[in-house]
């Protein structure tokens, strides 16, 4: 049966704390040293990958920010292209008019003048053809013939029918 020795005993306990002690001092502190640097490269890295993110995060906010400053910049100088526009368009459309309106009266001012000569000078025929008329009506009457009178009438007529 099993017996009990004391100086197993006591040699089995020394063998026992011996054998502790070389695992705490090669196995446990080594693998403790390990595990407590892992610990602090994890944690040293999530630090560093929170840093990272943080940075990222303010950098996109301010791309985004850069982004809305130049759409904001893109819509004003597209605003002020089209102001721009409109106002040359009303300027064109204005000279136009005063151009036109000025063709238009200087049309009339050439077509109240040939009016003017067209009248005078029918005027000055109308006259040379009373002259012409009278004056052989004048030389008519002398000679009484009435053949006379009427063919210079109806000459006159003629002519007047035809201006």
């Amino acid at each position: 049966m099993i017996r009990f020795s004391l100086p197993t005993f006591i040699f089995q306990t020394i063998n026992f704390l011996v054998t502790l002690y070389l695992i705490y001092r090669f196995v446990y502190k080594p693998l403790a040293n390990y595990i407590s640097k892992r610990q602090e490269t994890i944690r040293s890295e999530l630090e560093q990958a929170r840093i990272e993110r943080e940075k990222a995060e303010a950098l996109r906010l301010e791309y985004e920010e850069k982004l809305k400053e130049a759409h904001k910049r893109a819509e004003n100088i597209i605003e002020e292209a089209k102001s721009q526009a409109e106002l040359e368009r009303a300027q064109i459309i204005d000279r136009a008019n005063r151009e036109a309106q000025a063709l238009l009266t200087r049309a009339q001012n050439e077509l109240l003048l040939e009016r003017n000569h067209a009248i005078e000078k029918f005027k000055e025929e109308v006259v040379d053809l009373i002259m012409n008329l009278t004056t052989k009506l004048i030389i008519a009457e002398f000679n009484n013939k009435d053949e006379f009178k009427e063919k210079i009438l109806e000459e006159y007529i003629e002519r007047v029918r035809s201006n």
